[in-house]
C-alpha cells in the first residue's frame, strides 16, 4: 500500500465527518469551529512496540490503546473530546494490519464523538503518535494542582490488573482473560471525567502506576497524603494468584491502568458520592485523604513500608 491508500482507508473506515468540522482530512490542516464560552484542551500522547505493547500484539489493540491512552489524559482534564489528529510510522503498510489498527481505533473513537480529522504516515520504526483536542466549559477543566488540606482521594476502577495482565502476557498465559483485557483494552473514564469537572479540586490519570501519579498531583499542590491500602481496589482474583504483598506492590506501581485519580471536598462529598451512584455504575473507591506534610501508607491503622522498587513492565 502507498501513503494516499493509508490515508484513504484510514478516511473511509473512521468517523472523519462531523458538523463542527470546516476542513478534514486531505489538506496541510484541519479546522473545527469552537464555541466563544468553551475552552480548548489539547493532549498527545505516543506509544512504541516493545515498550508500551509487546510485540506480536493484535493491531486493534494497539488501534485501541493509543487513543485509551489519549482519551484518558482529556478525562483527567474533565473535558469532551472532539477531534483527532493521527500520525503513524509503520516499516511496513500492510492491510490487513491497518484494517484491524482503524476497527479498534474508530470503535473507541465513535463511543465518545471523537472524529479523526487529519495526520501523517511515514515509513520508519512502528510508532504510533495521536493528538486529540476537546472542549470543556469556561473555566472548567481540572488540573493536577489544587487540591485543599482535609480533601479525600478516590480513585476509579480497579488498580494492577493491567500490570498483571502483562505480567500474564510475557509469562506466556493467556488466563486469567480479564486481566490481558485490561491490559490490551483499557477503559478511558471519559464520562466519569465530564462529570467529576463539577467536583474535583484536582485530578490525573493513572497511567504511570497509582503511587507515582498520586505524588505528581500532591506534588503540584505542595501537599502530602494518607492512604489505606486496605481500601485500594485490586481485583480478588489477582490477590489468589499472586498473592496479597505482590498485588498491594503491582497496585501501587503497576502502569497502564488508565483509572482516574481525584480528591473532592469534605463539603461536597455526600453530594457527590450520590450523583456519581445515579449515574455510573463504574466502580469508585475513596482510598485516603490530602494532609499538608508527608506522604504516609496505612494498613488497618498501621504504618505500612512501601517498596521502593516499581513494577516493571518491559
Amino acid at each position: 500500500m502507498k501513503e494516499d491508500d493509508v490515508i484513504t482507508l484510514i478516511r473511509d473506515m473512521a468517523p472523519t465527518v462531523s458538523n463542527d468540522v470546516k476542513l478534514s482530512i486531505g489538506d496541510d490542516g484541519s479546522v473545527v469551529e469552537v464555541d466563544q464560552k468553551m475552552e480548548l484542551v489539547t493532549v498527545l500522547d505516543a506509544i512504541t512496540v516493545g515498550t508500551h505493547y509487546p510485540p506480536g500484539t493484535a493491531s486493534d489493540s494497539i488501534g485501541h490503546k493509543i487513543f485509551a491512552v489519549n482519551l484518558s489524559d482529556m478525562a483527567a482534564m474533565g473535558a469532551q473530546p472532539k477531534w483527532a489528529h493521527l500520525s503513524l510510522s509503520l516499516p511496513k503498510a500492510e492491510k490487513s494490519w491497518l484494517e484491524g489498527f482503524v476497527s479498534g481505533a474508530s470503535a473507541l473513537a465513535s463511543k465518545h464523538g471523537l472524529t479523526i480529522i487529519g495526520g501523517d504516515t511515514i515509513k520508519g520504526p512502528e510508532m504510533i503518535s495521536l493528538s486529540i483536542q476537546g472542549l470543556v466549559k469556561k473555566d472548567r477543566y481540572v488540573t493536577r494542582a489544587n487540591a485543599n488540606d482535609g480533601d479525600f482521594i478516590y480513585v476509579t476502577g480497579h488498580l494492577g490488573s493491567a500490570a498483571f495482565g502483562l505480567h500474564l502476557l510475557k509469562s506466556g498465559k493467556n488466563k486469567p482473560e480479564q486481566f490481558i483485557q485490561d491490559f490490551n483494552f483499557p477503559k478511558p473514564r471519559v464520562n466519569e471525567g465530564i462529570f467529576l469537572s463539577d467536583f474535583a479540586s484536582s485530578m490525573i490519570d493513572v497511567s504511570d502506576g497509582f503511587k507515582s501519579d498520586l505524588l505528581k498531583m500532591t506534588k503540584a499542590s505542595n501537599l502530602g497524603f494518607r492512604v489505606n491500602i486496605d481500601e485500594l481496589p485490586i481485583r480478588r482474583e489477582m490477590i489468589d494468584c499472586i498473592g496479597l504483598d505482590e498485588s498491594i506492590s503491582m497496585a501501587l506501581s503497576g502502569g497502564d491502568d488508565y483509572e482516574l485519580c481525584f480528591t473532592i471536598s469534605e463539603r461536597t462529598m455526600d453530594k457527590f458520592e450520590k450523583e456519581w451512584q445515579e449515574r455510573f455504575e463504574t466502580k469508585l473507591s475513596k482510598v485516603g485523604r490530602i494532609i499538608k506534610s508527608s506522604n504516609e501508607y496505612k494498613y488497618n491503622d498501621q504504618d505500612y513500608m512501601v517498596k521502593t522498587n516499581n513494577f516493571e513492565h518491559f
